[in-house]
């Protein structure tokens, strides 16, 4: 008898705070879905009541920019601080390796600080807890909306965590991505702490 512990993994999971929103990403199903789920969470927490269109309004666009970018999974941070709301994001995506899976690093090229409001990224090797070590970028970057919308200066961090197993030439892409850039480093933080609950799962037996 085979034991899926020795076949190639077919998913993942990931953590996010219990504050977050997992959203459908889905274009049939996400407005659905997304609807649903605020008016679950405004029962939950009435002090968000006044901010429910807007809450809806922010997470059908990181869904919908979520899915342009090819993500499988969408978590979102949603915090109110007076009459505005804080977002963030954190998505994965499976997408193909450049060249070889296992000098990803190689593909990307750091960018130097030349300013407070200007880009910027560092390309790095981490370890995670539960896949070892990765390549990772951490910076300020644009980041380009879907549909035409032009463009969105934000803090990001994204991590490369190549699919183990022989044969294998994907990468899931984990991207933690928020407009906030004056807590550029704070978020970097938030980010790479989701990332670290980041594991690949078996396929079922």
């Amino acid at each position: 008898m085979l034991s899926a512990a020795v076949a190639a993994p077919t998913g993942f999971t990931l953590a996010v705070p219990p504050t977050w929103f997992e959203v459908d990403v889905h274009p049939n199903t996400r407005d659905g879905s997304i609807n649903s789920l605020v008016r679950q969470r405004v029962r939950q927490m009435p002090e968000l009541r006044t901010h429910r269109t807007a809450l809806v309004r922010a997470l059908r666009g990181a869904a919908r920019t979520a899915h342009a970018h090819g993500a499988a999974y969408c978590g979102v941070m949603v915090d109110g601080l007076g009459g505005a709301l804080l977002t963030a994001t954190v998505t994965v995506s499976v997408v193909a390796a450049p060249g070889e899976v296992a000098s990803v690093g190689e593909y990307l090229r750091p960018v130097g600080r030349t300013g407070d409001d200007r880009p910027w990224r560092v390309v790095e090797q981490v370890d995670l807890p539960h896949v070892g070590r990765v390549t990772r970028t951490r910076g300020v970057e644009d980041v380009t909306l879907p549909e035409g919308a032009g463009w969105i200066r934000a803090a990001l961090l994204q991590t490369f965590v190549p699919f183990p197993g022989p044969g294998q030439a994907r990468v899931a892409l984990v991207t933690g991505s928020t407009p906030i850039v004056a807590l550029a480093a704070e978020m970097h933080d938030l980010f790479d702490a989701v990332t670290a609950t980041f594991r690949f799962v078996p396929p079922a037996p």
